[in-house]
């Protein structure tokens, strides 16, 4: 295996179809997510190795040949790169995250758009699930401190904005919005004996544009351009990068392959420090066998009773405080080798929070921190699923500690 990292810059946007039961020849309209999931590029990679296999032995693979061989390239790292167009470099600076479900966006009486902290305190209103898990309903809920009328999320934060919320700073001014914006393409069909268009053909697609303006100084624009940030394992039958453009997403919209430094996904400086409680954050969207409950988790009894268990690269056991998570993502495929749909997946989105003490009442160390940075959690591995970000936590004392 060779380990390879670069950018995937779409040149004429991207279109990750959402599989969320909409037919695009019944309604004429394709609906895209606001951004592709890890499975999406993955896809996209292997089509990739597999063309380059065939092209430098001179072959032709079976889609089972082609199914069972590329199962070896393994998405390692997924994350979201924005740059003013025309930079020559992507840097840790461009990284961008998801936004944490622990953050909410408010207007205040001044008239100020403000982040605020959700923080988990013990107590709060029951859930609405089944009442048979008395474990996840003593677990923590959150509050905020400051009043305000709640305002639409963006997608993502740049690097400062989330290293600083990691680090534990205080609510502060809302960062801009941050997302690629999306258009709407039209397509039609000519009949070659009518020379008039095919109205079955006539459909929208939306498509999201990797370019945007990202201000206009004195009639002057700067540009922006997003990327997505790739850190890959290949089979040891190519080498390096990918050999030319790739197809990525719904009709294969072509990227152009930029070489990245390895650094880039290595943690931030001054991040990681002693801290009692822990906040994970995740990158990426994770699967879990028990919906929004990590694995390696187990109730415990006692009053209250918790749920215990156990995080990657950490080896003493932890106590599950609180978890944030917004609706599951409810994601489908199609398998091209069967010409049938793939089982639909759940998977808790990115973006959602963990809170979590040692069983033991002992600090997490700047070390720990360290080893978590995009580690991977739950299922998935090869697919970069459940990466995680690592922050402090200062939980409330109260008498109801580990």
């Amino acid at each position: 295996m060779s380990d390879a990292c670069f950018a995937l810059l779409p040149r004429d946007g991207l279109s990750a179809k959402d599989g969320r039961g909409w037919y695009t020849s019944e309604v004429g309209r394709g609906y895209s997510l606001p951004w592709p999931l890890p499975t999406t590029v993955r896809g996209a990679l292997r089509a990739a190795w597999g063309h380059e296999r065939m092209a430098d032995q001179g072959i032709t693979l079976s889609p089972e040949t082609w199914e069972r061989d590329s199962a070896r390239v393994v998405l390692r790292r997924f994350i979201a790169l924005r740059r003013a167009l025309g930079e020559p470099v992507f840097t840790r600076a461009h990284r961008m995250w998801p936004i944490p479900a622990d953050a909410v966006r408010v207007l205040d009486e001044a008239g100020t758009e403000r982040l605020v902290r959700l923080e988990p305190h013990p107590g709060g209103a029951a859930t609405l699930g089944p009442d048979e898990d008395d474990a996840r309903e003593a677990l923590w809920h959150p509050c905020r401190s400051t009043r305000g009328k709640p305002l639409t999320q963006p997608l993502f934060w740049p690097e400062a904005t989330m290293v600083a919320w990691l680090s534990g700073a205080s609510d502060s001014l809302a960062p801009e919005r941050e997302a690629p914006p999306p258009r709407t393409d039209i397509h039609l069909a000519i009949d070659v004996e009518t020379q008039a268009s095919q109205d079955s053909m006539l459909h929208s697609r939306e498509v999201v544009e990797w370019l945007r303006v990202q201000s206009r100084d004195a009639g002057r624009l700067t540009l922006e351009e997003w990327a997505l940030g790739v850190s890959c394992a290949w089979p040891d039958s190519v080498k390096g990068l990918p050999h030319g453009q790739l197809g990525v997403g719904g009709r294969r919209r072509l990227s152009d392959v930029e070489r990245l430094d390895s650094d880039l996904f290595v943690a931030p400086e001054g991040l990681a420090r002693a801290t009692r409680g822990l906040r994970l954050v995740l990158a990426t969207p994770a699967e879990f066998q028990r919906g929004w409950l990590p694995d390696d988790f187990a109730r415990v009894a006692g009053a209250p009773p918790r749920y215990v268990g156990r995080l990657p690269c950490i080896d003493a056991p932890v106590v599950l405080r609180a978890a944030l998570v917004p609706r599951p993502l409810e994601v489908s495929g199609w398998d091209m080798v069967r010409r049938q749909p793939r089982a639909t997946r759940r998977w808790v989105p990115a973006g959602a929070v963990y809170f979590f003490e040692k069983l033991g009442g002992e600090d997490f160390t700047a070390g720990e921190l360290c080893k978590l940075w995009l580690a991977s959690w739950g299922g998935g591995h090869a697919e970069a699923l459940g990466q995680v970000l690592p922050g402090v936590w200062q939980p409330p004392r109260h008498g109801q500690g580990a």
